[in-house]
């Protein structure tokens, strides 16, 4: 199979799990009365997911030298890692909650994506931890919509 054929079909294939997601995201109940509600982020990235695809689609039928570009095997191990976190994620985030599930994704996943020469493990650490906590603070208690707690309470 040509490198042209597998973007199509990568690329199809994230259509059609963004629209599963954005299916499955019209089932979420409203937990609270505001303007955003519980189920627009994961619309929101249904269709980031389906016109990112979209795009990626149009432009590899239209790139005519898509099959002399060879991406490395780095680049490969990178994407299929981020599939695989992405994966833990999401089957850890409700017994974890979100501030520990969040903070190891962000550190595994920097980990993965930032190359040797340039890992700061102090500073992967620290973003990894405060992001989440940044995140869950604005969420709680000034938008005021509940993310999950997990097993440690916070």
């Amino acid at each position: 199979m040509n490198n042209k054929t597998k973007n199509i079909g990568i690329s199809i294939l994230f259509i059609v799990l963004g629209a599963v997601l954005y299916h499955q995201s019209l089932g979420i109940k409203t937990l609270m009365s505001n303007d955003v509600g519980s189920a627009f982020f994961p619309k929101f990235v249904a269709i980031s997911t389906m016109l990112i695809a979209l795009v990626k689609l149009g432009l590899t039928i239209i790139d005519k030298n898509v099959e002399t570009r060879k991406k490395s095997n780095a680049d490969m191990a990178g994407g299929w890692m981020t599939i695989v976190l992405l994966g833990l994620y999401v089957v850890t985030f409700s017994r974890l909650g979100f501030i520990v599930s969040t903070a190891i994704y962000l550190f595994l996943q920097i980990l993965v994506l930032k190359p040797k020469e340039k890992k700061n493990y102090h500073m992967m650490g620290a973003i990894a931890v405060v992001m989440p906590v940044v995140i869950y603070t604005l969420f709680v208690h000034i938008i005021n919509m509940p993310l999950p707690r997990g097993i440690f309470g916070f």
